[in-house]
């Protein structure tokens, strides 16, 4: 993220968090909507497989209570340029590991099963394009998965649209992440005006599960 947008970011996260301290609308979210956000991102994957997990933009790392309410045994990892969140964080969530850096210039020096990002697309930057700035990002967290990507955006099929906020094409997001891979899931359902992509790193498919066309006039 460009540093203009960066400094937006900071103070206003900061703005909130002393207005609200540690609760959801902190990170711009609605009271009672986050965990039907972090059970759509983590229903693609048996959470109980997973040895690691990668949360970009963590804000509180609020996610990884919600991991080991269901089955998760493994690491977690937070990353969030916002240093005062990381710091609430780190008390409320001893368990957890957390990194203060911009994902751009994050270098975990290891790959993690699943990689995860709620809402980081949602304010609209100011000092780049906004879809390159997505782009550039799924493409980072593919190269840092081993099992899959899930992300979390505001969708562009909305009643009315806010200037300060970026509102993603599914359609979009469905075509760019099959770049990435064969095999993409997208969740339109869980909340009106949000939904979840899911790219799988794996995306061998068996032969006996291709369709196979018949020659024309055989039935």
């Amino acid at each position: 993220m460009n540093p203009e947008d960066r400094e937006a970011y900071r103070h206003r996260y900061r703005k909130r968090l002393d207005q609200y301290g540690h609760d959801p609308r902190t990170l711009g979210w609605a009271s009672g909507k986050q965990g039907e956000r972090f059970k759509a991102l983590t229903s693609f994957c048996d959470l109980q497989s997973l040895a690691s997990v990668l949360d970009v933009g963590c804000g509180f790392g609020d996610l990884y209570p919600f991991l080991l309410e269901h089955g998760f045994k493994g690491t977690y990892t937070g990353v969030d340029f916002i240093e005062d969140l990381i710091e609430v964080g780190r008390a409320a969530y001893p368990g957890a590991e957390f990194t203060v850096a911009d994902f751009s210039e994050f270098q975990a020096g290891q790959t993690f099963d699943l990689v995860l990002a709620s809402g980081i697309f949602n304010a609209r930057l100011e000092g780049e394009a906004h879809w390159d700035y997505v782009t550039r990002t799924l493409g980072k967290m593919f190269s840092c998965c081993k099992v899959a990507v899930a992300v979390d955006f505001l969708t562009s099929y909305v009643d009315y649209e806010r200037e300060d906020l970026y509102y993603t094409s599914p359609e979009h997001a469905f075509v760019f992440a099959k770049t990435l891979t064969r095999r993409v899931a997208l969740n339109h359902a869980y909340l009106p005006f949000e939904f979840a992509l899911c790219m799988f790193k794996d995306d061998r498919i068996a032969e006996h599960a291709t369709f196979h066309p018949l020659p024309c006039g055989r039935f």
